[in-house]
């Protein structure tokens, strides 16, 4: 599939901007268009027919009404914003499903597991070096014991943070799709 070349995206970025668009809608309109155009490339037509073709199905008073509905939509209230996250607000003009939000909303978890399975890694080598320095090993003694803890504490982050995974995946807004 052909790409654009830089002149060319410049070219549709140019079309946008004498539209009179916002930064947050030109960026989302831009890569809708290039994509466009990148179709009608794909399909053989020329650059000049794909862009013609492509701006006349995005004419100014489809992308005007664009515009609102992306301002209404997407711009919140005086009590959402109140209760917004930072990510929500972070995110309030971007494209949310292609990772990086639901990166960001899971970061919290995912550090408690990495610092829960650091943890019992670190108590399983000391309870490790202890036992072999000792050259007796045994379950039921406090260093067993701490043996145990540690590999409770990975077994559990481990399976945590796994199931925490398949719940986030199994939401349907976060779906790839």
């Amino acid at each position: 599939m052909e790409k654009l070349n830089p002149q060319q995206i410049d070219r549709i970025h140019k079309y946008l901007l004498q539209s009179g668009l916002s930064d947050g809608l030109l960026n989302e309109l831009l890569d809708h268009l290039v994509c466009e155009v990148e179709h009608y490339l794909w399909i053989g037509l020329p650059f000049e027919s794909a862009l013609q073709r492509t701006l006349l199905d995005a004419n100014a008073e489809s992308v005007q009404k664009l515009r609102k509905l992306y301002q209404e939509e997407l711009t919140f209230s005086e009590a959402q914003l109140a209760e917004a996250s930072l990510d929500d607000i972070l995110f309030q003009f971007r494209n949310k499903s292609y990772g990086a939000y639901s990166l960001r909303q899971s970061y919290q978890k995912t550090l408690v597991y990495a610092l829960g399975g650091a943890l019992g890694l670190g108590l399983m080598m000391i309870a490790l070096l202890h036992l072999i320095s000792q050259k007796n090993w045994s379950y039921w003694s406090p260093w067993g014991l701490v043996w145990i803890i540690g590999v409770g504490a990975v077994t559990g982050a481990i399976v945590m943070y796994f199931l925490q995974q398949e719940r986030w995946e199994s939401i349907p807004d976060h779906e790839e799709g």
